[in-house]
């Protein structure tokens, strides 16, 4: 399998980021677990962003300044690996502030033209 742009990767963490915070909305831990689908759709989402982030950091070790990709990539990992103790309030929390930020960040750094390949 070859490996996708980091360009490419940059905008998954926008598209997906986005797509959690908006599945997110103004709803707390316990109303997303109410709703499985939504409760997915939550958990899928920043475990893409988190590994869009992991895949930019084996292109890139030293990262892109602006960009908190380990704290993604390691939430990735522990929303996979470690599923049954990750807490959908504190998730929550993880989107509206973290998620956020990064998903401004990619876009900016997107902005700049840089060629990331």
């Amino acid at each position: 399998m070859s490996r996708r742009p980091v360009r490419a990767l940059l905008q998954d963490i926008v598209d997906y980021g986005e797509e959690a915070v908006a599945t997110v909305a103004d709803l707390d831990g316990d109303a997303i677990l109410a709703e499985r689908f939504r409760e997915h759709a939550v958990l899928r989402t920043v475990q893409i962003v988190g590994e869009a982030s992991a895949q930019i950091l084996q292109v890139r070790p030293q990262g892109i300044e602006g960009l908190a990709l380990r704290d993604a990539a390691g939430l990735r990992n522990i929303l996979v690996h470690g599923y049954a103790k990750a807490r959908m309030d504190r998730v929550v929390i993880i989107v509206r502030r973290d998620v956020v930020a990064l998903v401004n960040a990619a876009k900016a750094a997107l902005a700049t033209g840089e060629d990331y390949e």
